[in-house]
């Protein structure tokens, strides 16, 4: 008769079983995934990496398949105690090495400024934010950037955003900034698109949009305090011709009195890559050119709702722990990045082109147009700064940024457009520039940095004359 009394419980060799069960079929799927993803590269991976470096990497992932597959085949012929206790073991090194990736996934240099600083922080992702957002019954979407997007007529190239929503910016200083967009997708309150009623229109990038700060704290709402009706058509990532091009669709209906050309340290980096776009192209080169889009707002919306839909990765982070995003970093169980180019002249020619017709515009319509320069963080630091793992050579930045602004300037200088120069006029004379940073550390300005950059552009537009169409009241 066999003797059972040492044989773990059923429910235990069970739950061996199933341990090595599913860990047969994971790897069995790890090694198809591999192959399948070698040969059907996602976008994203054939613009970041080489095909020499894919398949080093998919040949890995599929040498570890392999393994494990040998390993919890031959697990299931083990013996029963054995199998239990190997069981067990399993599923502890598992649940460490989540515990792993979730610690490291959790170090926020931000986060850790705010506690060193004793400043509350919003640890929520964009996409919870979001979801809570919703839950209380509020329309609210991702804060969509400028591109290309097809519709049933054709292809639409927006420049603004969804509108009349609730959206979101980055959680730069500790919460995230809740945002209504205007009839037009920008942020602006609503109701300002009046014919000939506009004082300032400003066409920028995200500091113009106002990204990190709450609505009132942007440079048009600060200029909106002291009496300007100002309106921002600024949006992330924007770069000079994607500028122009919305002051031709959004600045040209309205014909403000002033134009406040922005222009951020990197913005010559984005036209590089501006000028590759067809349409982008036209609103250059073709005379009259529009696509009408400040009457086209609801089919704007309806294909920006679509593309967020079908784009909102809600479980995105779950995604990416179980991936082991941070961890496969950490083992550098990762393709290497394609090696970057080397930095391409900027194009200086296009650069003037574009001005040069943005001034010509504003003057046809009786406008005057003010060139604004602003610096980046590391336009302030010293030759380096300390990140919470290393030190950066801030000079790697500040000379590109340096020999750019001097080709801006020398550009507006040559065009005779008047210029605001926020490096001088802020934050050279201010006894502690990074203040002006959320935690000290590179991003967008704060609530100070930008209430000083629109006192700084109200002062020089009073001092050329320039009294906001309300006080003419």
């Amino acid at each position: 008769m066999k003797d059972n009394s040492h044989e773990p419980p059923q429910i235990a060799i069970k739950f061996a079983n199933l341990v090595f069960v599913l860990g047969v079929l994971f790897f069995v799927f790890l090694i198809i995934f591999s192959i399948c993803r070698f040969y059907n590269p996602t976008d994203d991976a054939i613009i970041k990496f080489s095909n020499d470096e894919l398949l080093r990497y998919y040949l890995k992932l599929i040498f570890i398949g392999v393994i494990g597959l040998i390993f919890f085949g031959f697990g299931l012929r083990l013996k029963i105690d054995l199998k239990v206790n190997l069981s067990v073991m399993l599923v502890t090194t598992v649940i460490t090495v989540y515990g792993f990736e979730t610690f490291f996934r959790e170090k926020n240099p931000r986060a850790i400024k705010a506690k060193q600083m004793s400043v509350s922080y919003d640890t929520r992702t964009k996409i919870e934010v979001l979801d809570d957002l919703i839950d209380f019954g509020i329309k609210a979407f991702p804060n969509v950037i400028p591109g290309a997007h097809l519709t049933d007529n054709g292809t639409i190239y927006n420049f603004g955003g969804i509108s009349n929503i609730t959206t979101i910016f980055s959680n730069e200083s500790g919460y995230y900034p809740i945002i209504k967009t205007d009839e037009h997708g920008f942020n602006n309150p609503r109701g300002l698109y009046n014919e000939n009623a506009v004082d300032i229109v400003l066409s920028g990038d995200s500091f113009t949009e106002g990204l990190s700060v709450n609505w009132n704290e942007s440079i048009s709402a600060v200029l909106r305090e002291a009496g300007y009706r100002a309106i921002s058509i600024g949006k992330r990532d924007n770069g000079p011709l994607l500028e122009f091009a919305a002051l031709k669709e959004y600045a040209e209906p309205l014909k403000p009195k002033i134009v406040l050309w922005v222009y951020f340290a990197n913005d010559m980096d984005e036209l590089i890559e501006e000028v590759k776009s067809p349409v982008l192209r036209k609103y250059l080169n073709k005379d009259g050119f529009s696509q009408n889009l400040i009457s086209r707002q609801e089919e704007i919306d309806s294909v920006l709702i679509n593309y967020v839909q079908g784009k909102w990765e809600r479980k995105k982070k779950i995604v990416d722990i179980i991936k082991l995003s941070k961890l496969r970093n950490l083992i550098h169980l990762v393709p290497k990045l394609k090696p970057k180019p080397k930095p391409k002249p900027a194009p200086t020619t296009i650069f003037k082109d574009i001005l040069q017709q943005s001034k010509q515009m504003v003057s046809e319509w009786g406008g005057e147009m003010y060139f604004v320069y602003l610096p980046s963080f590391y336009s302030q630091t010293p030759p380096y700064f300390f990140s919470e793992t290393s030190p950066v050579h801030a000079n790697h930045y500040s000379l590109s940024e340096e020999r750019n602004r001097e080709i801006v300037m020398q550009t507006a200088t040559e065009l005779d457009i008047p210029i605001i120069d926020i490096h001088n006029e802020v934050f050279k004379t201010h006894p502690d520039p990074l203040s002006l940073f959320p935690f000290r550390i590179p991003g967008h300005y704060n609530a100070e940095g930008y209430r000083l950059v629109a006192e700084a552009i109200g002062k020089r537009l009073e001092a050329d004359g320039y009294v906001p169409i309300k006080s003419k009241k």
